[in-house]
């Protein structure tokens, strides 16, 4: 009889542990979505290549803005760098870090980029594999650009890429390494784009880096200095 009461709580605590980590399991997937590495596997979306290897350590030619970090290399110099956020007031502190450091190292610029083309090229090539990849996103945004003598590029950002409710936010870096034209590679790096874009969800947002903390700044500090002089 006693060994039949030990049996039972023996049970019932096993049986309350495997209900335990199937909560903790659904939980974690809800979280994560379904299918979707956790934070650090996430910054290879945005990465032609990486789940067959082609993912290699951040580069060390911008701050270290996320741990959540990797890049590609490609020929004819161009790599892209990834940077993943799942929370927006990390994204947001690490978007001004960012865009600090590039106006103190090199020039930054704006521009409409336009990858429709490009894009298509894509999308027909990998139907002729038979490979697919969600683009819904728009093909025609706002970027970032970036001279310096270490490396030319642009950077985009894409948030809620994959569900409306959750999110994600990525800071993506697509450039070529030493001092270079980027009126003369951009041709290059809008293909390089088109292989690297990513949208599943329809709402999610394709963008430049934003000034909007750093001219509050400024304007603050602007403020505060006439004041000071009045």
């Amino acid at each position: 009889m006693f060994y039949k009461k030990v049996n039972k709580k023996i049970i019932f605590i096993i049986f309350l542990i495997v209900v335990l980590i199937g909560v903790w399991l659904v939980l974690d997937l809800i979280k994560i979505g379904p299918g979707l590495p956790p934070s650090e596997g996430m910054p290879g979306w945005y990465i032609p290549g990486a789940w067959q290897g082609n993912e290699l350590s951040c580069t060390s030619l911008f701050p270290k803005i996320s741990p959540y970090c990797n890049a590609g290399n490609y020929s004819g110099g161009k790599f892209i760098n990834v940077w993943y956020f799942d929370d927006e007031s990390k994204f947001l502190k690490g978007e001004t870090t960012l865009y600090e450091y590039l106006e103190e190292k090199g020039n930054v610029s704006h521009q409409e980029l336009n990858i429709s083309a490009e894009l298509l090229e894509v999308i027909e090539k990998r139907e002729a594999k038979n490979s697919w990849s969600p683009v819904y996103g728009p093909y025609s945004f706002n970027a970032t650009g970036y001279i310096s003598p270490e490396t030319s590029g642009y950077f985009l950002v894409y948030k809620n890429s994959f569900l409306k409710d959750r999110e994600d936010y990525f800071i993506v870096y697509y450039g070529i390494r030493g001092m270079a034209n980027l009126t003369e590679e951009t041709p290059e790096l809008k293909k390089l784009i088109a292989e690297s874009y990513y949208m599943a969800n329809g709402e999610g947002k394709v963008d430049g880096l934003k000034l909007e903390n750093k001219k509050g700044k400024g304007n603050f500090s602007s403020s505060l200095k006439s004041f000071l002089h009045f």
